[in-house]
């Protein structure tokens, strides 16, 4: 929907002001030193006020929303020094890029540079603005207008960090150079701020410890910068085979992108994002009007089960199907659903191991390791993996097909995303259809030895045409913690349980459709129950296409 600027008239009338006058803007987009009309008291005066458009005395209110607009963007801009984009022509690109911000947003537009480093970098280039020398932070501009002197600062700022040295690290924590500030700086970001991460590395970010793992960065800079609300930050990423960036832009909102540098230059891609950043300021607390039609709703459900069959994981798979005493969890979750969606006709469950190699569904109790036999067979008509549900057989059913046993090598969300392409497996999913995944592990999935992970998210996601809408995924597994306090081996009501990092980070990639739940807080039965308003308000929400 189309969103008028309300500022774009008070930075009309200061333009028509100033015309014949010395304060006109230079052609690189800065403003001369005899600028007028900007007020910056925003940006040291705690948070910004949010602008809502016109007045409530001339919107119709019986119309859709009010337009909605940021007041103040915070852009945390990390970047690494032997990335190459200190030249003149991307220092401008930069500039411009910028400037645009100012321009169409009519937000305040600051600016916390850093190095990918845990320290925080300054610089003396900010002196001659009148910030204080423990003072990073470089306002670019507000009101429509770039700040007099915020273009030189900035330049100055990217020629100290082309030569950027440090005894600690060569530049390239990225996560950290984004975070630490963050965690640090009390003036930093300002509350109601709208935040955009930028994130400009040679290659990726390179510090890969127990806290600088993109699903923990993500989830920090969401919490701690949007306040949860996605549609407060956006990520531009950029970098050379970058998958741990591409990651962390995946999960931070719609409005991110990651580029490489291998496809696209530096300067096309702040090109490309800008747009992206206005909207992001534009869509400020706005809410989509209710859609003319309702959704149909979903009437089927298939459900794809990823289990570990390791040695470790005999108690949660008994809880999962009901063994040894244990009521069936899934089983008691899908009589749940169904009574919550009643037009759900019917629905697929199949199930795929850990086991690196076999992504086909399984038909058999105890595989892989266990060879398939009469003695092993759980009965499917031939042709067919999966179960057909609802059926009065259905628990014990399950009970056999969940059944896995493999070796300690997983590679759990590799085999998740193969099997829904395995050849062995059509007719599992159905092109009308809600798919709901689902991995229950107490290790992490090593299949970054196969392929980076954002290659095992798009494999998912292509399996449902590109439509999240049509997706949820839910991982079981080890918690890690938040990134100001990262954990390490968990014990919970099954056992221990090692930090599904990897998983974690593939998981919030699919935002707002990716659930993650840690197996050491709680049990099975309260994990699923937990999930059934999420599956349930999916289904509702689902518009099969005819």
């Amino acid at each position: 929907m189309p969103r008028a600027r309300p500022w774009l008239s008070v930075s009309l009338a200061v333009l028509l002001s100033a015309c014949g006058d010395d304060g006109a803007a230079t052609g690189d987009g800065t403003a001369a030193t005899g600028t007028t009309g900007i007020d910056l008291t925003a940006a040291t005066t705690g948070g910004p006020t949010p602008t809502t458009g016109p007045p409530p005395s001339e919107t119709d209110t019986d119309g859709p929303p009010a337009p909605t607009f940021c007041a103040q963007i915070d852009v945390s801009l990390v970047l690494h020094p032997s990335v190459k984009i200190y030249d003149p022509a991307n220092k401008q690109a930069l500039r411009g890029y910028f400037s645009k911000l100012v321009e169409e947003t009519g937000a305040t537009v600051r600016i916390l540079p850093n190095v990918g480093t845990e320290f925080m970098v300054t610089t003396d280039c900010l002196l001659p603005l009148g910030n204080a020398a423990d003072d990073p932070i470089l306002v670019y501009g507000a009101g429509g207008e770039v700040a007099p002197g915020a273009a030189e600062a900035l330049d100055c700022t990217l020629d100290a960090f082309d030569v950027y040295e440090s005894d600690f690290d060569v530049g390239n924590y990225m996560f950290s150079g984004l975070l630490f500030p963050v965690l640090e700086r009390s003036d930093w970001p300002a509350p109601g701020a709208t935040g955009i991460a930028m994130l400009v590395a040679a290659s990726d970010d390179k510090q890969a410890n127990m806290y600088a793992q993109p699903g923990q960065a993500s989830e920090a800079y969401l919490r701690l910068v949007g306040e949860g609300d996605r549609r407060r930050v956006a990520a531009f990423t950029f970098g050379d085979g970058g998958d741990e960036l591409n990651m962390f832009s995946l999960a931070v909102s719609a409005n991110s992108r990651h580029y490489e540098a291998s496809s696209t230059g530096y300067a096309a891609a702040l090109a490309d994002f800008a747009p992206l950043a206005v909207r992001t300021c534009e869509d400020f607390d706005y809410e989509e009007p209710p859609p003319e039609v309702e959704p149909s709703g979903c009437e089927r459900i298939d459900v794809l089960f990823a289990i570990d069959g390791s040695g470790s994981m005999d108690e949660e798979q008994s809880a999962l199907r009901g063994t040894n005493g244990m009521p069936p969890v899934f089983a008691e979750f899908t009589d749940a659903l169904l009574q919550e969606l009643t037009d759900v006709e019917d629905f697929h469950v199949g199930v795929v191991s850990s086991e690196q190699g076999y992504t086909a569904m399984h038909t058999h109790s105890d595989f892989p390791l266990m060879p398939e036999s009469p003695e092993t067979d759980c009965g499917l008509p031939p042709g067919q993996r999966w179960l057909v549900g609802p059926s009065p057989t259905f628990a014990d059913d399950f009970a056999c097909v969940a059944a896995t046993r493999s070796g300690t090598e997983e590679v759990t969300y590799y085999n998740l995303a193969e099997a829904l392409h395995d050849p062995a497996n059509a007719g599992f999913l159905r092109d009308d259809s809600l798919l709901f995944v689902v991995i229950l592990t107490d290790e992490d999935t090593y299949d970054f030895v196969l392929t980076p992970s954002v290659a095992i998210r798009r494999r998912i996601v292509d399996a449902v045409g590109g439509d999240l809408d049509r997706l949820v995924v839910l991982a079981i597994a080890g918690g890690q913690g938040v990134f100001e306090m990262p954990e390490t081996v968990c014990q919970g009501v099954y056992g221990d349980a090692a930090p599904g990092r990897r998983i974690i980070s593939i998981t919030r990639g699919f935002r707002e459709r990716g659930l993650f739940h840690d197996i050491c807080q709680g049990d099975l039965a309260a994990t699923f129950s937990g999930v059934l308003d999420d599956i349930v308000s999916a289904c509702a929400q689902f518009n099969p296409v005819p």
